[in-house]
């Protein structure tokens, strides 16, 4: 699974532990912390930890409203207000984070101050199953399908699932180096597969914008073969 794949099962996972908690949280405890009217480990470990989640989770596109859950929301509200070393913990943290801010370190960060705003294209109804295509590989990170205007006897497109800013491939950087290789590495693969019509070989293609003629903002690599290839290319 490639990073931002990686961070969204990261974020899902731990919405899922954080309702696990609230629904051990009871109703009617007595006091401001989880356990009651003292306060407990379990309030020392998990309350920094929602600091982060509250302040970090949205920078990286989450819905704020659903970041905690009910029960531990009112619990963290209630404790930073009305316990005084808490709320030092938080204001602490909470400088510290807004450092960032102010000092543009998210600006670099994928998927916090790196975005990929670009449209949805046509891969992206592929890969939800909303256009038909003829898939010859699929796994977490990517999805082979053949070319509907094929240009050689053989001809495969290899897409990232989740584009994570890979409109066109000189927007690539150090952390699209695992799905890139993943892309080659299933591009190789098809190009041995006989019975999708290769042959000896084949040629890899990956069009850059629009002198390099890629119509497609979503980066791919073309797999064709199935007969000789001329050199150079149209």
């Amino acid at each position: 699974m490639n990073r931002f794949g990686s961070r969204q099962a990261a974020q899902l996972e731990f919405s899922k532990q954080m309702q696990i908690i609230d629904d051990l949280i009871e109703e009617d405890r007595n006091g401001p912390y989880l356990l009651g009217s003292e306060v407990s480990l379990a309030d020392a470990t998990l309350f920094p930890t929602m600091i982060f989640a509250q302040y970090m989770l949205p920078t990286f596109g989450a819905d704020e409203g659903e970041v905690l859950p009910t029960k531990i929301r009112s619990w963290y509200d209630l404790v930073r207000k009305e316990d005084p070393v808490f709320k030092r913990v938080y204001e602490e943290v909470l400088s510290g984070l807004h450092s960032w801010d102010s000092n543009g370190r998210w600006n670099s960060i994928r998927g916090a101050g790196l975005r990929d705003l670009e449209p949805q294209t046509i891969f992206n109804k592929i890969i939800s199953g909303d256009i038909p295509a003829s898939i010859v590989y699929e796994d977490n990170d990517i999805l082979a399908f053949k070319d509907i205007n094929p240009a050689a006897p053989a001809h495969v497109l290899v897409i990232p699932k989740d584009r994570n800013g890979l409109s066109k491939i000189r927007d690539a950087s150090p952390e699209h180096t695992e799905i890139l290789g993943k892309m080659m590495l299933v591009a190789g693969n098809l190009a041995k597969d006989k019975s999708l019509g290769f042959k000896d070989g084949a040629r890899l293609i990956i069009n850059d914008s629009e002198d390099g003629g890629q119509e497609v903002p979503h980066v791919h690599i073309h797999v064709l073969g199935g007969r000789k290839m001329s050199w150079p290319p149209g």
